[in-house]
């Protein structure tokens, strides 16, 4: 993830190669083509947002509901840019007719709750929504999750620009014409990669110095974090259910892993 600003500082811009984060979610998850892609684009796009969280208290998640309320695809990403998520049901079908839910916290500020209903499928036109409805920033999006017939991700990543409140005409015109000169070449990301990308589509306008940041799959779900919660359950109606199920499962959706607890490891943890 490459940021910086161009334009005489007049526009943010961020150019992303996330495919090995998202090949790692498909390996993790198993997922068809169709989910891969949304939950890739979601990723992407949460990556984007953390990456300008202020402390390492700081998080942001991103979900998207079907239209009937039976599916969802939701993703966290915290300060670190540690990324995670998991799609469920037929939201990984069509995102036409759902909600896009942002939840923000970045201490010590109050957290932030923003959603926009969704017209289309695009992702780039969702996020672009997001940006214009809840946070009133003039934001150019251009997503992209490319899913190979084997089931990988061939490509993922995409540019976002942001204008910034001083920016004036000619910077939005001529950012905006670099803007489309990228959305319009196929394939320029699977090509060049984040960094040619940023010398092919934006370096004629004088991007200032840059940072790059290396956002990745990881859960952050742990052994202390499961017993913590068993704990709250109380002993005796953990050995219940050890006794009636044969263990006690607790499943991290985000990280596909389960940790069991027979009664063994239960009067242990005790």
């Amino acid at each position: 993830m490459i940021r910086t600003l161009i334009c005489g500082g007049q526009v943010s811009l961020c150019v992303m190669d996330t495919t090995r984060l998202v090949n790692d979610a498909i390996s993790i998850h198993g997922t068809d083509r169709e989910a891969s892609s949304i939950l890739g684009g979601l990723l992407t796009a949460a990556a984007y947002i953390a990456s300008s969280l202020k402390t390492k208290s700081s998080g942001v998640s991103l979900t998207v509901k079907a239209e009937r309320g039976d599916g969802a695809v939701s993703v966290s990403c915290d300060s670190a840019l540690h990324v995670r998520g998991y799609a469920d049901g037929s939201c990984t079908r069509s995102l036409r007719g759902g909600i896009l839910t942002v939840v923000r916290e970045d201490p010590p500020a109050t957290p932030y709750v923003g959603t926009c209903g969704i017209d289309g499928d695009d992702l780039s036109d969702i996020v672009e929504k997001y940006y214009g409805q809840s946070e009133q920033i003039p934001t150019a999006v251009s997503l992209c999750c490319d899913i190979g017939a084997d089931g990988s991700c061939l490509c993922a990543g995409g540019v976002i620009m942001q204008l910034m409140p001083d920016a004036d005409e000619e910077a939005q015109w001529r950012a905006g014409e670099a803007f489309e000169n990228f959305k319009n070449t196929p394939g320029a990301l699977l090509d060049s990669g984040a960094e040619g990308v940023m010398e092919k589509f934006f370096s004629a306008l004088g991007p200032s110095e840059s940072y790059t940041l290396y956002p990745e799959y990881k859960c952050n779900c742990s052994e202390e974090k499961i017993i913590s919660v068993l704990a709250a359950v109380g002993k005796e109606e953990l050995l219940e259910i050890a006794r009636e199920l044969g263990v006690v499962s607790v499943h991290c959706h985000y990280c596909n892993k389960d940790y069991l607890y027979d009664e063994k490891k239960i009067k242990e943890l005790f």
